[in-house]
């Protein structure tokens, strides 16, 4: 059987940690489409370009740095 001290303090930290799971669980996440690309022989100074579709599926905005390639 639970005291009542037991019971005051399990019904504080149930709900606090049920909240912060929830804050920590919503997050952007980033999926990618292709994963892959596969651009075979490339001559020196042929440019090749091919598109990846990004799709946000987080309850987050994603935030994408692009950086030097």
């Amino acid at each position: 059987m639970f005291s009542k001290i037991g019971l005051a303090i399990g019904s504080f930290f149930v709900p606090l940690l049920l909240a912060l799971s929830s804050i920590a669980s919503a997050a952007p996440h980033a999926v990618i489409s292709p994963k892959e690309f596969w651009a075979g022989s490339i001559p020196q100074g042929k440019t090749v370009t091919h598109d990846f579709i990004i799709k946000n599926t987080g309850d987050k905005p994603l935030i994408l740095n692009i950086g030097h390639t």
